[in-house]
Protein backbone atom coordinates (compact mmCIF):
# COMPACT_ATOMS: atom_id res chain seq x y z
CA UNK A 1 0.00 0.00 0.00
CA UNK A 2 2.36 2.22 0.76
CA UNK A 3 4.64 1.59 -2.47
CA UNK A 4 1.11 3.04 -4.06
CA UNK A 5 0.75 5.70 -2.35
CA UNK A 6 4.35 6.99 -3.54
CA UNK A 7 3.79 5.91 -7.16
CA UNK A 8 0.42 8.18 -7.32
CA UNK A 9 1.91 10.88 -5.78
CA UNK A 10 4.98 10.44 -8.19
CA UNK A 11 3.02 10.38 -11.05
CA UNK A 12 1.02 13.80 -9.82
CA UNK A 13 4.07 15.73 -9.82
CA UNK A 14 5.21 14.42 -13.22
CA UNK A 15 1.61 15.12 -14.94
CA UNK A 16 2.35 19.15 -13.18
CA UNK A 17 5.77 19.31 -14.45
CA UNK A 18 4.61 18.92 -17.81
CA UNK A 19 2.13 21.20 -18.16
CA UNK A 20 4.12 24.08 -17.01
CA UNK A 21 6.43 22.83 -19.87
CA UNK A 22 4.12 22.88 -22.62
CA UNK A 23 2.25 26.25 -21.58
CA UNK A 24 5.40 28.11 -21.59
CA UNK A 25 6.65 26.67 -25.46
CA UNK A 26 3.21 25.97 -27.16
CA UNK A 27 0.12 27.84 -25.42
CA UNK A 28 -1.64 30.96 -27.41
CA UNK A 29 -3.36 34.01 -26.08
CA UNK A 30 -6.99 32.94 -26.75
CA UNK A 31 -8.46 35.88 -24.82
CA UNK A 32 -10.31 38.68 -27.46
CA UNK A 33 -8.42 41.38 -28.28
CA UNK A 34 -9.87 44.99 -27.34
CA UNK A 35 -10.72 47.58 -29.85
CA UNK A 36 -9.26 50.14 -27.05
CA UNK A 37 -6.16 47.97 -26.61
CA UNK A 38 -3.12 49.27 -29.03
CA UNK A 39 0.06 46.42 -30.32
CA UNK A 40 2.86 47.37 -28.59
CA UNK A 41 4.35 51.12 -29.72
CA UNK A 42 1.01 52.30 -30.95
CA UNK A 43 -0.67 55.43 -28.72
CA UNK A 44 -4.09 54.64 -27.07
CA UNK A 45 -6.59 55.94 -28.99
CA UNK A 46 -9.31 58.92 -26.85
CA UNK A 47 -12.48 57.70 -26.34
CA UNK A 48 -15.29 59.97 -26.96
CA UNK A 49 -17.10 61.88 -23.84
CA UNK A 50 -20.76 61.22 -24.29
CA UNK A 51 -23.18 64.56 -24.47
CA UNK A 52 -26.54 65.60 -24.87
CA UNK A 53 -26.77 69.07 -26.75
CA UNK A 54 -29.35 71.71 -27.83
CA UNK A 55 -29.29 74.73 -30.21
CA UNK A 56 -29.62 77.66 -28.45
CA UNK A 57 -32.45 79.69 -29.38
CA UNK A 58 -33.96 82.92 -29.48
CA UNK A 59 -37.10 84.62 -27.78
CA UNK A 60 -38.30 86.84 -24.96
CA UNK A 61 -37.70 86.08 -21.48
CA UNK A 62 -39.36 87.97 -18.99
CA UNK A 63 -38.24 89.31 -15.55
CA UNK A 64 -39.94 88.39 -12.48
CA UNK A 65 -40.29 88.35 -8.51
CA UNK A 66 -41.82 85.62 -7.10
CA UNK A 67 -43.27 86.01 -3.39
CA UNK A 68 -45.89 83.78 -1.09
CA UNK A 69 -48.95 85.14 0.90
CA UNK A 70 -52.06 84.17 2.16
CA UNK A 71 -55.36 85.53 0.28
CA UNK A 72 -57.59 87.96 3.04
CA UNK A 73 -61.27 89.28 1.71
CA UNK A 74 -61.62 92.20 1.03
CA UNK A 75 -64.11 92.58 4.21
CA UNK A 76 -64.26 89.96 6.68
CA UNK A 77 -66.27 91.11 10.20
CA UNK A 78 -67.68 90.04 12.72
CA UNK A 79 -71.40 90.71 13.71
CA UNK A 80 -72.75 91.33 17.33
CA UNK A 81 -75.98 91.80 18.67
CA UNK A 82 -76.74 95.42 19.03
CA UNK A 83 -79.76 95.13 21.68
CA UNK A 84 -80.74 91.83 23.91
CA UNK A 85 -83.35 89.17 23.25
CA UNK A 86 -84.00 85.80 22.31
CA UNK A 87 -83.47 84.43 18.70
CA UNK A 88 -86.57 84.21 17.26
CA UNK A 89 -85.63 83.07 13.52
CA UNK A 90 -82.46 82.27 12.40
CA UNK A 91 -82.45 83.12 8.31
CA UNK A 92 -79.11 82.03 6.70
CA UNK A 93 -76.18 79.29 7.28
CA UNK A 94 -72.39 79.24 6.55
CA UNK A 95 -71.66 79.06 3.36
CA UNK A 96 -74.73 81.52 2.04
CA UNK A 97 -74.07 84.17 -0.15
CA UNK A 98 -75.84 86.96 1.24
CA UNK A 99 -76.78 90.64 -0.42
CA UNK A 100 -76.13 94.10 2.13
CA UNK A 101 -79.53 94.65 3.80
CA UNK A 102 -80.51 90.43 4.23
CA UNK A 103 -82.13 89.88 7.09
CA UNK A 104 -79.55 87.29 9.24
CA UNK A 105 -81.25 86.55 11.95
CA UNK A 106 -84.72 88.15 14.37
CA UNK A 107 -84.59 88.41 17.90
CA UNK A 108 -88.13 88.43 19.71
CA UNK A 109 -88.62 92.18 19.46
CA UNK A 110 -92.72 91.99 20.98
CA UNK A 111 -91.63 93.47 24.38
CA UNK A 112 -90.64 96.59 22.49
CA UNK A 113 -93.34 96.73 20.18
CA UNK A 114 -95.56 97.36 23.38
CA UNK A 115 -93.07 99.87 24.78
CA UNK A 116 -93.36 101.19 21.53
CA UNK A 117 -97.07 101.36 21.35
CA UNK A 118 -97.19 103.06 25.04
CA UNK A 119 -94.79 105.56 23.53
CA UNK A 120 -96.71 106.73 20.85
CA UNK A 121 -99.95 106.49 22.59
CA UNK A 122 -98.05 109.02 25.39
CA UNK A 123 -96.81 111.19 22.59
CA UNK A 124 -100.82 111.47 21.37
CA UNK A 125 -101.59 112.85 24.54
CA UNK A 126 -98.90 114.96 25.04
CA UNK A 127 -99.64 116.43 21.61
CA UNK A 128 -103.38 117.30 22.95
CA UNK A 129 -102.59 119.64 25.86
CA UNK A 130 -99.99 120.97 23.82
CA UNK A 131 -102.89 122.38 21.84
CA UNK A 132 -105.16 122.95 24.23
CA UNK A 133 -102.24 125.36 26.18
CA UNK A 134 -101.27 127.00 22.92
CA UNK A 135 -105.39 127.98 22.85
CA UNK A 136 -105.25 129.01 26.51
CA UNK A 137 -102.26 131.28 25.61
CA UNK A 138 -103.41 132.74 22.40
CA UNK A 139 -106.52 133.46 24.29
CA UNK A 140 -104.07 135.48 27.13
CA UNK A 141 -102.30 137.61 24.45
CA UNK A 142 -106.20 138.80 23.38
CA UNK A 143 -106.56 139.56 26.59
CA UNK A 144 -103.69 141.72 27.30
CA UNK A 145 -103.82 142.97 24.24
CA UNK A 146 -107.50 144.70 25.17
CA UNK A 147 -106.31 145.66 28.46
CA UNK A 148 -103.40 147.65 27.16
CA UNK A 149 -105.72 149.38 24.47
CA UNK A 150 -108.14 150.06 27.61
CA UNK A 151 -105.11 151.14 30.10
CA UNK A 152 -104.04 153.70 27.06
CA UNK A 153 -107.61 154.65 26.22
CA UNK A 154 -107.71 155.50 30.48
CA UNK A 155 -104.59 157.14 30.85
CA UNK A 156 -105.80 159.56 28.25
CA UNK A 157 -108.86 160.11 29.66
CA UNK A 158 -107.11 160.78 32.76
CA UNK A 159 -105.01 163.06 31.19
CA UNK A 160 -108.26 165.67 30.56
CA UNK A 161 -109.72 164.28 33.90
CA UNK A 162 -112.19 162.68 32.99
CA UNK A 163 -111.11 159.68 35.20
CA UNK A 164 -109.46 159.06 38.80
CA UNK A 165 -106.44 158.08 39.33
CA UNK A 166 -107.91 155.00 40.86
CA UNK A 167 -109.88 154.17 37.82
CA UNK A 168 -106.25 153.83 35.86
CA UNK A 169 -104.59 152.17 38.38
CA UNK A 170 -107.05 149.32 38.37
CA UNK A 171 -106.42 148.91 35.25
CA UNK A 172 -103.01 148.49 35.42
CA UNK A 173 -103.28 145.89 37.83
CA UNK A 174 -105.68 144.13 35.72
CA UNK A 175 -103.03 144.27 32.99
CA UNK A 176 -100.40 142.97 35.06
CA UNK A 177 -102.03 140.17 36.27
CA UNK A 178 -103.03 139.31 32.46
CA UNK A 179 -99.59 139.69 31.28
CA UNK A 180 -98.40 137.57 34.58
CA UNK A 181 -100.98 134.77 33.62
CA UNK A 182 -99.64 135.31 29.90
CA UNK A 183 -96.19 134.38 30.93
CA UNK A 184 -97.43 131.42 32.85
CA UNK A 185 -99.29 130.27 29.69
CA UNK A 186 -96.00 130.53 27.64
CA UNK A 187 -94.23 128.19 30.33
CA UNK A 188 -96.82 125.37 29.78
CA UNK A 189 -96.97 125.87 26.69
CA UNK A 190 -92.69 125.16 26.06
CA UNK A 191 -93.63 122.20 29.17
CA UNK A 192 -95.26 120.82 26.61
CA UNK A 193 -93.31 121.32 24.09
CA UNK A 194 -90.55 119.35 25.53
CA UNK A 195 -92.29 116.60 26.57
CA UNK A 196 -93.82 115.80 23.00
CA UNK A 197 -90.03 116.24 21.46
CA UNK A 198 -88.65 113.96 24.61
CA UNK A 199 -91.46 111.19 23.72
CA UNK A 200 -90.38 111.51 19.84
CA UNK A 201 -86.83 110.85 20.83
CA UNK A 202 -88.17 107.96 23.40
CA UNK A 203 -90.06 106.76 20.19
CA UNK A 204 -87.17 106.81 18.06
CA UNK A 205 -84.73 104.87 20.51
CA UNK A 206 -87.71 102.26 20.56
CA UNK A 207 -87.67 101.74 16.64
CA UNK A 208 -83.75 101.46 16.72
CA UNK A 209 -84.18 98.83 19.33
CA UNK A 210 -86.95 97.31 16.86
CA UNK A 211 -84.61 97.30 14.02
CA UNK A 212 -81.85 96.14 16.20
CA UNK A 213 -83.41 92.79 16.70
CA UNK A 214 -84.06 92.59 12.89
CA UNK A 215 -80.21 91.93 12.60
CA UNK A 216 -79.02 92.33 8.44
CA UNK A 217 -75.77 92.29 6.37
CA UNK A 218 -73.83 95.31 6.64
CA UNK A 219 -72.71 94.29 2.96
CA UNK A 220 -73.00 91.96 -0.05
CA UNK A 221 -71.31 88.92 0.83
CA UNK A 222 -70.49 85.30 2.41
CA UNK A 223 -71.08 83.84 5.92
CA UNK A 224 -68.41 82.17 6.99
CA UNK A 225 -69.62 81.41 10.97
CA UNK A 226 -72.77 81.39 12.25
CA UNK A 227 -72.31 81.43 16.02
CA UNK A 228 -76.04 81.10 17.48
CA UNK A 229 -78.89 79.14 17.40
CA UNK A 230 -82.46 79.03 17.64
CA UNK A 231 -83.89 79.95 21.22
CA UNK A 232 -80.71 81.15 22.17
CA UNK A 233 -80.33 84.17 24.80
CA UNK A 234 -78.31 86.85 23.45
CA UNK A 235 -76.94 90.16 25.20
CA UNK A 236 -75.78 93.31 23.83
CA UNK A 237 -71.59 93.02 22.23
CA UNK A 238 -72.55 88.66 21.59
CA UNK A 239 -70.84 87.52 18.97
CA UNK A 240 -73.62 86.29 16.13
CA UNK A 241 -71.85 85.69 12.55
CA UNK A 242 -68.80 86.41 10.28
CA UNK A 243 -69.48 87.78 7.36
CA UNK A 244 -66.59 88.19 4.56
CA UNK A 245 -67.25 89.57 0.59
CA UNK A 246 -64.94 87.32 -1.52
CA UNK A 247 -64.39 89.34 -4.07
CA UNK A 248 -62.10 90.92 -4.69
CA UNK A 249 -59.38 89.05 -2.72
CA UNK A 250 -56.14 90.50 -1.94
CA UNK A 251 -52.47 89.21 -1.10
CA UNK A 252 -50.37 91.18 0.74
CA UNK A 253 -46.55 90.48 -0.32
CA UNK A 254 -43.53 91.70 1.25
CA UNK A 255 -40.31 92.50 -1.51
CA UNK A 256 -37.00 93.53 -0.68
CA UNK A 257 -35.71 97.52 -1.38
CA UNK A 258 -34.70 96.57 -4.44
CA UNK A 259 -37.43 94.34 -5.78
CA UNK A 260 -39.67 96.93 -4.62
CA UNK A 261 -38.51 99.16 -7.19
CA UNK A 262 -39.14 97.23 -10.30
CA UNK A 263 -42.80 97.08 -9.41
CA UNK A 264 -45.65 99.66 -9.88
CA UNK A 265 -49.26 100.15 -9.37
CA UNK A 266 -50.98 98.47 -12.28
CA UNK A 267 -48.91 96.07 -13.28
CA UNK A 268 -50.01 92.21 -13.93
CA UNK A 269 -49.52 89.41 -11.64
CA UNK A 270 -49.54 85.45 -11.95
CA UNK A 271 -51.52 84.18 -8.43
CA UNK A 272 -51.60 80.57 -8.18
CA UNK A 273 -52.57 77.81 -5.59
CA UNK A 274 -49.42 76.01 -4.31
CA UNK A 275 -51.86 73.11 -3.98
CA UNK A 276 -53.31 72.97 -7.45
CA UNK A 277 -51.46 75.21 -9.26
CA UNK A 278 -54.35 76.94 -10.66
CA UNK A 279 -53.55 80.28 -11.91
CA UNK A 280 -55.44 83.56 -12.10
CA UNK A 281 -54.54 86.76 -13.32
CA UNK A 282 -53.80 89.81 -10.78
CA UNK A 283 -52.90 93.49 -10.79
CA UNK A 284 -51.54 95.79 -8.03
CA UNK A 285 -53.35 97.92 -6.20
CA UNK A 286 -50.84 99.31 -3.78
CA UNK A 287 -47.11 99.68 -2.85
CA UNK A 288 -46.39 101.09 0.78
CA UNK A 289 -44.80 104.14 0.88
CA UNK A 290 -42.37 103.05 3.41
CA UNK A 291 -39.76 100.53 4.08
CA UNK A 292 -40.07 98.35 7.52
CA UNK A 293 -37.33 99.10 9.82
CA UNK A 294 -36.79 95.49 10.90
CA UNK A 295 -37.41 93.33 8.18
CA UNK A 296 -36.38 95.70 5.20
CA UNK A 297 -38.67 94.79 2.98
CA UNK A 298 -41.95 97.10 1.40
CA UNK A 299 -45.26 96.07 1.19
CA UNK A 300 -47.29 95.36 -1.90
CA UNK A 301 -50.78 94.48 -2.14
CA UNK A 302 -52.20 92.49 -5.43
CA UNK A 303 -55.73 92.22 -6.14
CA UNK A 304 -57.67 89.06 -7.30
CA UNK A 305 -60.58 90.81 -9.60
CA UNK A 306 -62.52 87.61 -10.61
CA UNK A 307 -61.07 84.65 -7.84
CA UNK A 308 -62.41 80.87 -9.07
CA UNK A 309 -64.22 78.71 -6.43
CA UNK A 310 -60.79 77.42 -5.53
CA UNK A 311 -59.21 81.02 -4.24
CA UNK A 312 -60.40 81.55 -0.41
CA UNK A 313 -59.63 83.55 1.96
CA UNK A 314 -56.93 82.32 3.82
CA UNK A 315 -55.56 80.02 1.37
CA UNK A 316 -52.04 79.99 0.66
CA UNK A 317 -50.16 81.29 -2.55
CA UNK A 318 -47.30 81.73 -4.68
CA UNK A 319 -47.32 85.63 -6.44
CA UNK A 320 -45.50 86.58 -9.65
CA UNK A 321 -45.22 89.84 -10.67
CA UNK A 322 -43.36 90.41 -13.74
CA UNK A 323 -41.09 93.73 -14.31
CA UNK A 324 -39.30 93.32 -17.78
CA UNK A 325 -39.31 91.86 -21.09
CA UNK A 326 -36.57 91.03 -23.60
CA UNK A 327 -38.34 90.52 -26.94
CA UNK A 328 -35.01 89.08 -28.55
CA UNK A 329 -32.92 86.94 -26.27
CA UNK A 330 -30.70 84.17 -26.43
CA UNK A 331 -32.20 81.53 -24.70
CA UNK A 332 -30.90 78.10 -23.21
CA UNK A 333 -31.24 75.46 -20.91
CA UNK A 334 -30.57 76.53 -17.08
CA UNK A 335 -29.00 73.12 -17.05
CA UNK A 336 -26.30 73.85 -19.32
CA UNK A 337 -24.64 76.45 -17.14
CA UNK A 338 -21.72 75.73 -14.80
CA UNK A 339 -21.26 78.09 -12.15
CA UNK A 340 -17.58 77.47 -10.53
CA UNK A 341 -14.38 79.17 -8.92
CA UNK A 342 -16.51 82.52 -9.67
CA UNK A 343 -16.91 81.98 -13.17
CA UNK A 344 -20.14 81.27 -15.46
CA UNK A 345 -19.52 79.59 -18.84
CA UNK A 346 -21.19 76.51 -20.46
CA UNK A 347 -19.42 73.86 -22.90
CA UNK A 348 -20.38 73.94 -26.37
CA UNK A 349 -19.99 71.50 -29.20
CA UNK A 350 -18.28 71.71 -33.16
CA UNK A 351 -17.22 69.12 -35.25
CA UNK A 352 -17.68 66.68 -32.22
CA UNK A 353 -15.26 68.76 -29.97
CA UNK A 354 -16.36 70.33 -26.85
CA UNK A 355 -15.27 74.60 -26.08
CA UNK A 356 -15.36 76.17 -23.08
CA UNK A 357 -17.20 79.31 -23.22
CA UNK A 358 -17.69 82.17 -20.59
CA UNK A 359 -21.42 83.65 -20.72
CA UNK A 360 -23.34 86.60 -19.17
CA UNK A 361 -26.46 85.44 -18.04
CA UNK A 362 -29.25 87.93 -17.71
CA UNK A 363 -33.44 86.87 -16.71
CA UNK A 364 -34.43 83.17 -16.17
CA UNK A 365 -38.06 82.37 -17.08
CA UNK A 366 -38.85 79.01 -15.84
CA UNK A 367 -36.84 76.34 -17.52
CA UNK A 368 -34.53 78.74 -19.85
CA UNK A 369 -31.67 81.74 -19.00
CA UNK A 370 -31.28 84.70 -21.00
CA UNK A 371 -27.43 84.82 -22.16
CA UNK A 372 -26.35 88.35 -23.18
CA UNK A 373 -23.15 87.68 -23.87
CA UNK A 374 -20.52 85.09 -24.85
CA UNK A 375 -22.66 82.71 -26.57
CA UNK A 376 -24.74 82.99 -29.96
CA UNK A 377 -27.65 81.49 -31.83
CA UNK A 378 -27.96 77.84 -33.03
CA UNK A 379 -25.11 76.72 -30.71
CA UNK A 380 -25.06 73.64 -29.73
CA UNK A 381 -25.00 73.82 -25.92
CA UNK A 382 -24.14 70.88 -23.82
CA UNK A 383 -26.96 70.05 -21.31
CA UNK A 384 -25.52 66.45 -20.10
CA UNK A 385 -22.07 65.26 -19.42
CA UNK A 386 -20.43 68.40 -19.37
CA UNK A 387 -19.29 67.65 -16.02
CA UNK A 388 -16.25 66.31 -16.20
CA UNK A 389 -15.49 67.51 -20.20
CA UNK A 390 -12.36 69.73 -20.91
CA UNK A 391 -11.48 72.07 -23.09
CA UNK A 392 -10.56 70.27 -26.75
CA UNK A 393 -12.08 67.08 -25.26
CA UNK A 394 -13.77 64.79 -28.15
CA UNK A 395 -17.71 64.58 -28.04
CA UNK A 396 -19.80 62.02 -28.96
CA UNK A 397 -23.94 63.12 -29.24
CA UNK A 398 -26.34 60.87 -27.59
CA UNK A 399 -29.54 61.16 -28.71
CA UNK A 400 -33.18 61.05 -26.57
Amino acid sequence: MRTWVYLFVALVVAAGLGLGYFSKNFAFDIRPKNAAEAAPGEAKPEEPTPVRTVAASRGSVDASVDATANLRALRNVTILSRSEGVVQRVAVEEGDFVRSGQILCQLDDRELQVDLELARQRLAQTRVQLESAQIVREKMQSQVAAKITELKRNEDALAEGLVSDTDVELVRNQHAELTHDERSQEASVRENQFRVEELQAEIEKVELQIAHARVTAPFTGTIVKRSIDLGQSVRASDELFNLAAFSPLYADVFLSEAESRAVKPGQVTSISLDISQAAVAGRIVRISPVVDGETGTVKVTTEIQSPTAQFRPGAFVRVNIKTDTVQDAVLIPKSAVIERDGETYVFVTENDVAHKKTVQLGYEDGASVEVRTGLGQGELVVIAGQGSLEEGEKTSTVEL
